[in-house]
């Protein structure tokens, strides 16, 4: 039933909270039209899960009223270095929840129309449509109801509008306008889509198609959404704040590389890889990345999460110092990397300064990069591959040929394996400068060769530090 207003008019607040865990699963009926994933989810996840789905339909019927929708671009476009997200508690104008970097604009000159004494059309629409509606919508209205009747919020008596904007903000949604610079709401007269974050995919969903002609229905259902879609579709995306979000407008740090050696040169030329002896120092550094597709992106991504690993081999020490007679495989783990949709639509070069092997040995005939994608999965993702020795373990000697090979295996806490790619000593040394497939990268004046893994392009910097024997 609709919410009684006069039953309403007084309610108890104290800050906004999550609802957290306070509405189990078994409370409410699962019909069999609710996709068969939601009843598998974790329940957290299944919270986060309905409490966007619902929501991405209460947005189009609020996006029926136009007003509401230009609203929500401006905010976009005020708040967003990428202009297409905005947080709910932003454009419901409450401090208390807006990210660091969102309440850091509000104070800017210029930013008055998010504050609860501004005009802010969509803030009214959606209160409306929540009166109204809130029927309709039966795991947000239980919500609502746990949420208020929190103990602790018997602090202040508050009218029932500044309730609902408490408990929507505490909900840590978000909502993402894909490609939002395609469209004008000033004279767009289509349909608008609402979807929302699925949280075990991230290639595609469901959606809700809602003619601005208005009509206060939930939507009519859209079986299948996904990036190609929003393109030319307005598709307006229910997701959460995650560290994501609160980063995007922040710079990180570059990382810096350790100080090489002071007789160290860098090998501007190529070079045949037994020239470089086992006990000479080969300080193999990758200086910057550039993402080439969207293919790795994730459903509405914002951002591309790139994970790298690099995998290599060991020949085994015993403890008095002798040579065994085999080999292990070593995996390192790099930072994540992430990449905005315009550094992948402009192909920009993104500093990292990897440090890729600080001694490439003789004996690490072959080493390989992993490439996996980091999303809002839950489980790891795996890969294997296998990569090459180069020592005679019968005469006790490193070689510069491959003598046997070793199986590595690398896991990812909630990612997708992209692909992986082997890289020889004797190649990479063999192609330092100069075009090959990829191109060449001018830095400092050296034509570096590119190489790829993947969709993912690179190129080596080496430090040779040459010990005498």
């Amino acid at each position: 039933m609709k919410l009684n207003r006069s039953h309403f008019s007084s309610i108890l607040l104290a800050g906004p909270l999550l609802f957290s865990a306070c509405l189990p699963k078994e409370e409410f009926q699962l019909t069999q039209t609710d996709p068969l994933w939601t009843q598998t989810l974790p329940l957290d996840e299944w919270q986060q899960v309905e409490t966007a789905k619902e929501f991405s339909q209460l947005l189009g019927e609020v996006m029926q009223n136009k007003e509401a929708r230009i609203t929500l671009s401006v905010h976009i476009q005020q708040y967003d270095d990428f202009g297409d997200a905005v947080s709910l508690s932003t454009l419901l104008g409450d401090k208390q929840n807006m990210p660091p970097s969102e309440l850091a604009r509000l104070g800017r000159a210029g930013n008055t129309f998010s504050l609860r004494t501004g005009n802010n059309p969509f803030r009214e629409a959606l209160l409306q449509h929540s009166l109204e509606r809130f029927d309709t919508y039966p795991f947000l209205e239980r919500a609502f109801e746990a949420f208020r009747t929190r103990p602790e919020r018997a602090q202040q008596r508050v009218s029932l509008q500044e309730e609902l904007i408490a408990f929507f903000a505490s909900q840590g949604l978000v909502i993402h306008f894909p490609y939002e610079e395609r469209f004008d709401w000033d004279n767009y007269a289509g349909s608008i889509t609402t979807t929302y974050d699925p949280l075990i995919r991230e290639d595609w969903n469901e959606g809700f198609l809602y003619s601005l002609t208005g009509g206060g229905s939930k939507g009519s259902l859209v079986p299948f959404v996904d990036d190609a879609y929003s393109l030319d579709q307005a598709t307006l995306v229910v997701t959460y704040l995650d560290d994501d979000f609160y980063e995007m407008n922040n710079t990180p740090p570059v990382p810096v590389l350790p100080t090489p050696a002071a007789d160290a040169v860098i090998l501007d030329y190529n070079v045949n890889h037994t020239s470089i002896s086992q006990a000479d120092i080969l300080f193999s550094t990758i200086p910057e990345l550039k993402l080439t597709g969207k293919d790795y992106i994730g459903l509405f991504g914002r951002i591309i999460k790139v994970r790298l690993y690099r995998g290599s081999s060991k020949v085994k020490v015993n403890f008095d110092g002798t040579v065994d007679g085999s080999a292990d495989g070593d995996t390192y783990r790099y930072d994540l990397i992430k990449f905005s949709k315009d550094d992948v639509k402009y192909e920009r070069w993104k500093t990292v300064n990897i440090q890729f092997d600080p001694d490439w040995d003789m004996t690490e005939n072959s080493q390989q990069i992993f490439l996996f994608t980091e999303h809002n999965l839950t489980g790891k993702a795996k890969a294997n591959a296998g990569v090459k020795v180069g020592y005679d373990f019968i005469k006790k000697e490193v070689t510069a040929e491959a003598t046997a090979s070793v199986n590595l295996e690398v896991e990812s806490e909630s990612s997708r394996f992209r692909v992986n790619t082997e890289l020889s000593r004797r190649s990479v040394l063999a192609y330092v400068v100069g075009a090959g497939d990829h191109g060449v990268r001018t830095r400092n004046g050296i034509d570096f060769n590119v190489k790829s893994v993947g969709l993912l392009h690179f190129y080596f910097e080496h430090r040779f530090t040459d010990i005498p024997g």
